[in-house]
């Protein structure tokens, strides 16, 4: 699994550095303002919430009695090392916006998200990401055992127990 996912990152590092050889300074610097605007800072604190909510819950599943204390210490761990890295994400999301969008089109999002509605949708955006993750999930425990179930009444169709 680990050779796995080294492979993989080797391949999206090599993609990026191809496509970010495309990039124009001007439209980079433009992409730059537009992920300031869209609040990937906030992006990066929620996700950042979220890891460090997500890992919460899973070290309690593992040790129930786990005392407050490193329950903070955990989660400032996790949440300090996710905003340290934050800026990464800018650098390796700049060359996806170069490859979906036009330098106009930048230019049009950048117009967009300076209007008191693209400062809303930037606004919301994420808290309602935050409010959706638990309904996804609520939705997808009920209907993985229904997906299970038919597939494998397909397996066994073509003669699979």
């Amino acid at each position: 699994m680990r050779i796995f996912v080294n492979a993989l990152i080797t391949i999206l590092i090599c993609a990026i550095s191809f496509s970010a050889q495309a990039i124009t300074p001007a439209k980079e610097k433009d992409i730059k303002t537009l992920l300031v605007l869209m609040g990937n800072t906030s992006m990066a604190e929620e996700m950042a919430n979220s890891m460090v909510t997500i890992s919460i819950v899973q070290e309690k599943k593992r040790y129930p009695n786990l005392p407050k204390k490193v329950e903070y210490a955990l989660s400032q761990a996790i949440y300090d090392v996710i905003m340290k890295y934050a800026p990464e994400l800018d650098e390796l999301t700049v060359p996806l916006y170069d490859k979906y969008y036009t330098h106009k089109e930048i230019l049009d999002l950048i117009t967009f998200f300076k209007t008191p509605t693209g400062k809303k949708y930037a606004s919301v955006l994420y808290p309602m990401m935050q409010e959706i993750i638990p309904i996804v999930q609520q939705w997808t425990e009920k209907i993985t055992p229904i997906a299970a179930k038919r597939a494998e009444q397909e397996l066994e169709k073509y003669g699979y127990k």
